[in-house]
């Protein structure tokens, strides 16, 4: 049965919403996504890079005081980076 849960943290009787709560619904472990980085050489000419992989752990981080959600991501050559959930996109797979 699939439920819909938002997460809110209480901090000294004060209610904060998790940042990018709404995109943890929208995700489930194992799916396939993408998700982009723009990357400068020593000119500061930029390229976009297009990575692919499986979620493989969904996580709140406090980022300085504040808790934003994060993907652990393998991407396809077995290697795995922890981005923000707002900048994953689904891929569809058969």
């Amino acid at each position: 049965m699939l439920v819909k849960v938002n997460f809110i943290m209480m901090f000294k009787q004060k209610e904060f919403k998790l940042l990018g709560g709404k995109y943890k619904d929208k995700f489930e472990i194992g799916q396939y996504v993408e998700y982009r980085r723009i990357c400068r050489n020593e000119n500061y000419e930029e390229t976009v890079k297009s990575y692919q992989g499986v979620i493989i752990n969904l996580r709140a981080v406090d980022t300085g005081g504040r808790v934003v959600w994060y993907a652990d991501i393998m991407k396809n050559g077995g290697e795995t980076d922890l981005i923000l959930l707002s900048k994953i996109r689904k891929i569809e797979t058969n």
